[in-house]
């Protein structure tokens, strides 16, 4: 089967673009109206380095193939902005605490309707997650996250980029710029660097990478130890659609009762 599709991720990129764009826009407001209004001006200068951080740890998980799916705090931001090995930060995040974090992730994702129908499949992961065979637990979870796609964006070929861009599509010409906030910037700026994520293009002519690798694991290529981090950072990934499509739904209802409204109103 020819797949290469699924690696063809860096054109047409017009969904992700669009709210790239809208939060650049919501950004020169936010600019203007700090002008305008800064009483202290080393505050304003302080907001804006503190953004600067969140930026580059931002970019520093994605380098890493992790989609951060939580609130990114500036706590955790500035560590990772100052050096901090990132595999070891998330390391601590969702491990330490008897995995609280990890608990709720998979819980998360386990409670929305989009897993309904997988229930099985997402339940036989986990099983093997608690074994900690981590390769089965990542095939089964690339194998949920392609089925999850196909539902969210109505294709069904296996192209990840047309599929994502449906996606991103959608939701950026119903987000308001209050919508753009820092969990979905996150998710945008991963949908953005694709070719960072655990979906890289990786030829088999070529060395396996080091890093989790889609297009090496469902095609039964892979020699490499996969680990629980493997395994976090693909559920992240399917943690990061099932957001978005959510959020896309959410924002779809808004705009129906908004036209509903505005028609109740003429119609009085």
């Amino acid at each position: 089967m020819n797949d290469s599709g699924n690696y063809d991720i860096f054109e047409g990129l017009s969904g992700i673009v669009k709210g790239l764009e809208t939060f650049a826009y919501a950004l020169n407001k936010v600019q203007t109206w700090y002008q305008q209004n800064a009483d202290n001006i080393a505050n304003y200068l302080l907001a804006f380095a503190e953004f600067g951080e969140w930026s580059v740890a931002t970019n520093k998980l994605i380098e890493s193939q992790f989609v951060f799916t939580d609130n990114l705090t500036q706590t955790l931001a500035h560590e990772i902005y100052q050096g901090a090995d990132v595999e070891e930060v998330m390391t601590r995040y969702y491990f330490d605490n008897d995995e609280q974090n990890m608990k709720k992730l998979i819980q998360r994702c386990k409670d929305s309707d989009y897993i309904r129908e997988y229930r099985e499949l997402y339940n036989q992961i986990l099983n093997a997650y608690d074994r900690e065979d981590y390769l089965l637990a990542c095939i089964g979870l690339f194998s949920l996250v392609d089925g999850l796609l196909a539902d969210c964006s109505g294709i069904n070929k296996t192209a990840f980029q047309k599929r994502l861009d449906c996606i991103a599509d959608k939701f950026a010409d119903k987000a308001e710029l209050n919508e753009i906030d820092r969990k979905t910037l996150c998710i945008y700026d991963a949908f953005k660097k694709f070719d960072c994520s655990v979906f890289k293009d990786s030829r088999f002519s070529e060395e396996e990478p080091q890093a989790v690798n889609r297009h090496w694991d469902v095609h039964g290529r892979t020699h490499r130890e996969h680990t629980r981090i493997d395994f976090l950072k693909v559920l992240l990934w399917l943690d990061a659609v099932i957001y978005l499509s959510e959020k896309d739904a959410q924002l779809g209802r808004e705009g129906e009762n908004d036209e509903h409204l505005q028609h109740d109103f003429i119609e009085q």
